[in-house]
């Protein structure tokens, strides 16, 4: 005989049937099924794979210069909003060129798992971004020794 469990709702509240496999649970508080998850997965990379096509972080950001880089909170990235009069056509048609693989995106995986795959490709990208600034600065050293130098004997 199955176990009843009620809702806290309060008396009168309708009872159901706690089952083993969690049938009796309520909507949504069940772990995505494995294939719901691998859907999820190729939806991300199929959206990932649109915003890397057109040089996007995110639907709405495309950061280009080192300060706004480091600027971004992984947590709350700065993203455009479409409805941005700011932005002229060209650039909205530029940042919003993902949406229709974005919505299929989003249908597909929970919303956790949407903000947190997108906090993840903002850290990312920083620390790809960054790490090429920290190539690029070596490599000027390394070009300029004879001139670092110099002025270290000045000194």
């Amino acid at each position: 005989m199955p176990t009843v469990d009620r809702d806290d709702a309060g008396a009168g509240a309708p009872a159901r049937a706690a089952t083993p496999s969690g049938q009796g649970a309520p909507p949504g508080s069940l772990p995505p099924t494995r294939d719901a998850r691998k859907r999820c997965w190729a939806a991300r990379d199929a959206y990932f794979s649109c915003l890397d096509a057109n040089g996007l972080w995110l639907h709405g950001l495309a950061p280009t210069q080192y300060d706004e880089i480091v600027r971004i909170d992984p947590t709350r990235p700065p993203v455009a909003s479409e409805s941005d009069r700011s932005l002229s056509r060209e650039q909205r048609a530029k940042l919003f060129t993902c949406a229709n693989a974005k919505a299929f995106y989003e249908s597909e995986c929970l919303g956790s798992w949407s903000v947190h795959f997108a906090m993840l490709r903002v850290k990312e990208m920083q620390s790809k971004h960054l790490a090429e600034k920290i190539r690029q600065d070596h490599e000027e050293r390394f070009k300029n020794k004879d001139e670092f130098w110099a002025r270290v004997k000045k000194n």
